[in-house]
């Protein structure tokens, strides 16, 4: 599985029994599960990064060890490094990687950015940035809460799902060059949909971010404003109940709907699988019969009772066309010779009656 570097509180300066020419930063970190019910395990180094356009700082190792559940770290540096706009980075990447979000390739524990901020007296909003390097040297930055919401956080499913999007672009990509549609359901922080609008970027790529929670869907938009100069696309985020999707409207035909880590709520699944239903039919009923949209979904299997919602996609008329499995990087389970964690993807359609 896949552990992530949390700031639990916003980093704070202080020059308090400093040297005049330096400040001390004060952070607290824990490394967690995407739902933070678990520690990563054993022993690693952690480094922070200065990035600024003068250059690139390296500081550190501070160590996390086994059985931590925080690591509270107070490093000093000198003034002159934080005298132009900087970025600071958490990571245990000691020559400072940017994350990959290539298959095979994305890192056992992601680093954690924090947004731009000029001197000594910054104060840091409550968020952490993600920062992904894509293809050709692209990258793309998620911001998630800091909070204790697991529904603003980046979990391993859109991790995977994202990864294996890339790789096999082949599989969504349109080859008319027309303008089209992707939809995503329980966007979050909207990785997955932001991926595949990187993707889309010579096709005018329409993406619609969805979610009931306000708080995700404003931090949707942040992230899609973050990268609507990098993506050639157009994007809206929208309130999307799945009790009530006939509420939900659109004059886009989606001819891509994915969704994420979206069956670990048992109780969730008949209306999640009648709101796929809703929006494959009503995408064939506004285009005409000319759009019929793939569904992709991936799924971190945590109980058994999930296997309703592949009862319902059947019972439905949905036939899975394709699937696959993505094993999440662990290094840890992995020297103690322990299975690791897999994401399941697949992609389902509706086959399109004859005479209908």
């Amino acid at each position: 599985m896949v552990h992530y570097i949390r700031l639990l509180k916003p980093p704070v300066f202080d020059k308090e029994n400093c040297p005049p020419d330096q400040v001390r930063l004060s952070v607290v970190i824990a490394i967690t599960t995407d739902l933070g019910d678990a520690f990563y395990p054993g022993e690693l180094s952690l480094f922070l990064g200065i990035f600024t356009h003068a250059g690139t700082l390296r500081l550190g190792p501070a160590t996390w060890k086994a059985g931590t559940r925080c690591l509270k770290w107070h490093i000093n540096i000198k003034l002159q490094h934080l005298a132009s706009r900087a970025r600071l980075l958490f990571t245990c990447s000691d020559s400072l990687e940017t994350d990959s979000l290539e298959l095979g390739n994305v890192p056992c524990v992601l680093g954690a950015w924090t947004d731009e901020f000029t001197g000594p007296k910054a104060v840091f909003d409550d968020i952490v940035l993600r920062r992904f390097v894509l293809q050709k040297g692209r990258e793309l930055d998620i911001c998630e809460d800091n909070g204790e919401s697991i529904g603003r956080h980046i979990w391993d499913a859109a991790i995977a799902l994202a990864a294996w999007l890339l790789k096999y672009k082949a599989k969504v990509q349109q080859a008319d060059g027309k303008q089209h549609c992707i939809l995503e359901l329980g966007s979050g922080c909207g990785l997955v949909g932001l991926v595949l609008a990187s993707m889309s970027q010579n096709q005018n790529c329409r993406l619609i971010l969805t979610d009931l929670d306000n708080e995700s869907l404003k931090l949707a938009k942040y992230n899609a404003r973050g990268s609507r100069e990098a993506f050639n696309s157009v994007w809206q985020c929208c309130t999307l109940d799945w009790r009530e999707p006939q509420k939900f409207s659109t004059d886009q035909h989606p001819v891509l709907i994915v969704a994420s880590d979206c069956i670990y709520n048992v109780d969730n699944i008949p209306d999640l699988v009648r709101t796929f239903s809703y929006l494959v039919r009503q995408s064939r009923e506004s285009s005409k019969g000319a759009v019929n949209p793939k569904i992709i979904v991936s799924t971190k299997r945590r109980h058994p009772s999930e296997e309703m919602f592949f009862e319902l996609m059947t019972k439905a008329g949905f036939e899975q066309s394709d699937q696959d499995k993505v094993p999440l990087s662990d290094q840890w389970r992995e020297k103690a010779g322990q299975d690791l964690d897999v994401v399941s993807i697949h992609v389902f359609v509706l086959p399109v009656k004859v005479g209908s």
